[in-house]
């Protein structure tokens, strides 16, 4: 190996320091690309320029990320994701542990992920955590922007709330794949927590949080119609609280007072709940008995 560094006129350190430095651009640009792509979710004809303008993402200027877009097929009205296959992405080796997944006690399953609430002009963007076994939102937050400190805010929310200093891989959180929950302070805080990362490949293995996320926009936020962003960041609150204090028909109750009457109730007698992703399950109308 030493003759065939000398051959290619460098050293050993200098080429794994070189593979460290391509990583990191890998990295980086997986994370732009997914912002992209998170907003082209929500705005399908918004133009890089804007999304850049708009989300002002840390790290890269206008016209670089501009053509980072351009290069990797988002101009406007292209609705397909690129193929490209030179960059090794973090989230490539988080799959969906959810498949065949039974529940028998809260702690066990986290389902998050974001909406927007249009506002005027501006969108705004809303993160939710539910544990999948009683239903209760655990952790939220909201801001004008995709940034993944938002998300972060939600999670560290969620730790607080548990009081667990360490799940010791008990614990799934499972999200789609946007870059906002692949960023290094999210998965850092999920993996120093002991809590497993699960991603999905389709939306619609993340239907658990979608259907929360409609709930909490459409049943709360949209009929309270808030007029600034001032009044909807003191919405949002009342509207997780209102949740956790509604009454679910699937478990005959609400999901603060579900929580309460579990710790009254021996592991073996609690409610088995089979956790089934549309994609592997889409005929079978069980998928839906978590709601």
């Amino acid at each position: 190996m030493s003759d065939l560094y000398a051959y290619a006129q460098t050293s050993r350190q200098a080429h794994f320091q070189q593979l460290e430095r391509d990583k990191a651009v890998a990295r980086d640009v997986y994370i732009y690309i997914g912002t992209i792509e998170k907003a082209r979710s929500f705005h399908p004809t918004m133009g890089l320029r804007a999304i850049y303008e708009q989300f002002d993402p840390l790290g890269i200027g206008r016209d670089k990320f501009v053509s980072l877009g351009l290069e990797w097929g988002y101009r406007v009205k292209v609705h397909t994701a690129p193929h490209k296959t030179t960059y090794s992405v973090k989230n490539a080796r988080y799959i969906n542990l959810l498949v065949e997944r039974c529940l028998t006690d809260v702690n066990q399953v986290w389902v998050s992920d974001i909406f927007y609430y249009p506002m005027g002009e501006r969108h705004y963007y809303v993160v939710l955590i539910m544990d999948l076994y009683s239903r209760r939102i655990v952790g939220y937050s909201g801001a004008d922007n995709l940034r993944a400190e938002n998300n972060l805010a939600a999670l560290k929310m969620a730790l607080k709330l548990r009081k667990i200093d360490n799940y010791h891989q008990k614990l799934i959180h499972h999200s789609d794949r946007g870059s906002q929950y692949i960023c290094n302070e999210y998965t850092d805080l999920l993996e120093e927590s002991g809590i497993l990362i699960s991603m999905c490949n389709d939306v619609l293995e993340n239907a658990h949080a979608e259907r929360v996320n409609g709930t909490i926009k459409n049943a709360y936020l949209a009929a309270w119609n808030p007029k600034t962003p001032q009044e909807l960041m003191t919405r949002l609150p009342q509207a997780v609280e209102n949740y956790n204090n509604r009454r679910h028909q699937s478990i005959g109750m609400t999901p603060n007072d579900y929580e309460k009457k579990l710790s009254s109730i021996n592991l073996a007698d609690r409610k088995k709940v089979n956790v089934f992703t549309y994609k592997q399950n889409v005929e079978n109308s069980a998928q839906l008995s978590l709601f």
